[in-house]
Parts: C-alpha cells; sequence; structure tokens
C-alpha cells in the first residue's frame, strides 16, 4: 500500500479527487437551488438556452482546447520553452477569434433561428445570445486548469476548481433570490466568468513564481498577434470536429424533445443531466490525470507500459461503473424527490436510464487521450458521424410516427435513451479503435 501511494499518478489522482468532493458538494447545492426556485418551465427554457447556445458551439471547429491539451503536455515533457509559448500564444489567439464571431453570429441571428423552432418565441435565443458572452473569459480560465493539468500540478488545480464552483453558487444563489427568472441566470453566468477568469490569473501568475514552466500572460498575449496558426490547426480540427459530434449526442435530444414534446418535458430531461453530473464529478479526476499522462507515454514511446496500466485502468472503471450507476437508479426515485421537490418525480425514469448513459461514459472518457495522443482521429470522427446520422433519423421516425399525445416525463424518457443508444455505439467503435492503434504501436515479443 505504502508502494502504491507514492505513485505520482496515484497521487496526483488522489489530490483531484478530494478536490471533486467539494466540487460535487457546491455543484449539488447550486443544482438545488436553480430546480427549486425556478420551477419546471422557467428551468426547461434555461435548459432550452444552454442547449441552443451548445449546438452554436459545434460551429467552433478549432478544437483548441483539446489540442493544447494533448500538445502542452507533450512540450512540458520535453521542456521545450518555445513549444509552450507558441502553443498558448495558439490558443489565447484562436480563442479570441471564435468568442467574437459567436456573440455576433447570436446576436444577429439567434433570437430568429429561436423563433423558427419555438412558435414564434424569441426568449432562447436572446438568452443564448447573452450566454455567448461568456465564451471568451471561460475560455481563458480553461487555458489556466490546462497548463495546470499539463505540469501535473494536481493540487493547485483541484483548490482552483474549488473556487470555481463556490464562485457559481454564490452568483447563482445571488441571481435566484435576487429576481429567479432564466434571465437572471443568464447574467449570474456573466458574473461568474468573468470572477473565475481573474482568479485563474491570480492562480497562473502565482504558479510561475513555484516552477510552473510558463511564459508571463502578457508575453502570451502579445505572442498570439503574430503567432502562425499553420503547425497547429490541422490537428485542432480534427479535434473540434470529435468533439462537436459528441456534444450532439446530447444537444440533439434534448432539442427534439424540447422542439417536439414541449419546454416541461426539456426540463425534466435537462434535470436528468444534471442530477448525473454530480456522480460524474466523482470519476473525472483519472481522466483529468489521463490527459496528462497518456501523451508523455505516447511522447516517450512507452507503448508496452502503457497497454498495461491502461488495462488496469480499464477493469477498474468498468467494474465500478456498473456496480455504483446501479444503485443510482434503484434509489432516484427516493433522493429526487428528497433533493429537487415532488414536482420533479416525472424526471425519475430518464435519471434511472441515463444511469447507462453514466457507467459507458466513465469507461469511455479513458479512450480520448489515448486516440488524440496516437492520433487516429479520421476514423473515429467517421464511425461517430454515421452514428449521428443514423440515430438521429431513426428517432425522426418514431417521433413521426406517434401521432398520440407524449407526456413529458415519457418524453423525457425517450430522450434519455437516445442518448444512451448515442453513447453505447461510439464508445465501442472508439474503442476498438483506439486499442487497435494502441496495439499496432507495440512490436512483436
Amino acid at each position: 500500500m505504502r508502494g502504491f501511494l507514492q505513485r505520482k499518478f496515484v497521487r496526483d489522482t488522489l489530490a483531484l479527487q478530494i478536490g471533486k468532493l467539494g466540487t460535487t458538494g457546491l455543484t449539488i447545492l447550486s443544482s438545488l437551488l436553480v430546480a427549486r426556485l425556478l420551477g419546471t418551465e422557467p428551468y426547461g427554457a434555461w435548459a432550452l438556452a444552454q442547449s441552443f447556445f451548445s449546438i452554436w458551439q459545434t460551429l467552433n471547429l478549432t478544437g483548441v482546447s483539446m489540442s493544447a491539451n494533448t500538445q502542452l503536455a507533450m512540450a512540458v515533457g520535453a521542456k521545450n520553452t518555445t513549444e509552450i509559448l507558441n502553443v498558448s500564444a495558439f490558443y489565447v489567439q484562436i480563442s479570441t477569434v471564435w468568442a467574437v464571431f459567436i456573440s455576433g453570429a447570436l446576436a444577429l441571428i439567434g433570437p430568429l433561428l429561436a423563433g423558427m423552432a419555438y412558435s414564434g418565441e424569441v426568449q432562447i435565443g436572446v438568452l443564448a445570445a447573452w450566454l455567448s458572452l461568456t465564451t471568451l473569459p471561460d475560455a481563458l480560465y480553461a487555458y489556466v486548469l490546462i497548463a495546470l493539468q499539463s505540469h501535473r500540478s494536481m493540487r493547485t488545480l483541484a483548490v482552483l476548481q474549488n473556487l470555481n464552483q463556490l464562485v457559481l453558487l454564490a452568483c447563482t444563489a445571488a441571481a435566484l433570490l435576487l429576481n429567479p427568472t432564466p434571465e437572471a441566470m443568464v447574467l449570474s453566468r456573466l458574473a461568474y466568468s468573468t470572477l473565475t477568469m481573474g482568479l485563474a490569473f491570480v492562480f497562473f501568475e502565482r504558479g510561475r513564481r513555484t516552477g510552473l514552466p510558463y511564459p508571463p500572460l502578457t508575453t502570451i498575449a502579445r505572442h498570439a498577434l503574430r503567432v502562425s496558426p499553420r503547425p497547429y490547426w490541422r490537428f485542432g480540427l480534427w479535434n473540434a470536429i470529435d468533439k462537436n459530434i459528441t456534444g450532439l449526442f446530447v444537444d440533439i435530444p434534448m432539442q427534439l424533445v424540447g422542439i417536439m414534446m414541449g419546454k416541461t418535458a426539456a426540463g425534466y430531461l435537462g434535470i436528468a443531466f444534471r442530477t448525473l453530473t454530480i456522480p460524474s464529478t466523482l470519476t473525472s479526476a483519472v481522466f483529468d490525470n489521463l490527459q496528462a499522462v497518456i501523451p508523455q507515454a505516447v511522447g516517450r514511446g512507452d507503448f508496452g507500459n502503457l497497454r498495461r496500466n491502461l488495462r488496469r485502468v480499464l477493469i477498474g472503471l468498468t467494474v465500478g461503473a456498473v456496480l455504483f450507476y446501479a444503485a443510482f437508479a434503484l434509489t432516484a426515485p427516493l433522493f429526487v424527490p428528497l433533493l429537487f421537490g415532488a414536482e420533479w418525480l416525472p424526471a425519475v425514469p430518464a435519471i434511472a436510464a441515463l444511469s447507462v448513459y453514466g457507467a459507458v461514459t466513465i469507461v469511455g472518457g479513458t479512450f480520448g487521450p489515448l486516440y488524440r495522443a496516437l492520433n487516429v482521429l479520421r476514423p473515429i470522427v467517421l464511425l461517430k458521424t454515421l452514428t449521428l446520422i443514423i440515430v438521429t433519423l431513426s428517432a425522426l421516425v418514431i417521433l413521426r410516427g406517434t401521432d398520440a399525445p407524449v407526456e413529458a416525463g415519457a418524453g423525457a424518457l425517450f430522450g434519455a435513451w437516445l442518448v444512451n443508444v448515442f453513447y453505447l455505439l461510439s464508445v465501442g467503435f472508439t474503442a476498438w479503435v483506439s486499442l487497435r492503434g494502441l496495439q499496432r504501436q507495440i512490436p512483436p515479443a
């Protein structure tokens, strides 16, 4: 046990996991406040606005966040200060351009498109346009997280994430106490993004004085004006397509439920997803660590040990995920009315069904850092695209063939199982391609 605990990967994971306990508690409090004080229909409008904004985010084909995660980890491992500066400046450059674009586009045509989708109601589009102003501060906050993660400064990362959720809770509570409406939630999200960006900058500059191998933020900002995107954009593009397709596995069911079955059904599905994010934070520490460890192992060419370690991680996660989410599904009828109130009881079947999604994503999350580091994105993107098209068309055929009105709880349940089908197929294909790619790198014995 002593030898096990002395491993850096284990110590880092434990530090992150302890931090996640605080993050989880604050997330639960935020979710309870929003669900109880907004009510079902306003909550549905808030969930649809976030989903509408998220769908617009699929137009972001830069993939800058995921590619920076991999490339900075490799650069830090190689102690390449020039590459660290170039990748950092490229991140800031592309994030700024995208933020300006999406805010302008949503301000111009977001309300119009929302009105077309929701029978003349433009509220969803207006809320999404205001939400888009969080794009740049969120991206700059995420850069600091990537910097800390790439350097494997996991304790500092855990502290910053907890403070982030504390600010979110404070902003959410203030908005709901003053004016419990979707509009107030948008304003609270703007305040939260701005405050946490400033907090992250403080952590970054302090980290630089204690060994974080990154240039000052002012140096990165100046270099962003002249760095060439040419060496980085293609890898980022494939990462973006992959991430955006995966995001549609959740957003398409949410929008189909909202458009064809109403805001209340969308609210039930939204609270089901919110409930699933609470236990998922308990395993995210492993994935945060793998984001740095796997690219470093691939960069060193240590494929044999990587395969052995990955096998142990997969076995442990699979057994734990099945046991945990089986218990989660069985206890959902007990904790949902206690936590959210009796009005949310129709969401229980959707929450229980999404336990499949929770278990599958725990196992599937292991393969993301692997296939990005091995650069086998093209076949995975192709298979995910086929999955998206076939399953979406099948869902539309089913919905079009349903003449009788569907109650809100049943609509949310349909959306939950649609998400499950997306992820079961996607993770299966991803595992097959990733593990074959890793096996090809190992010389025969």
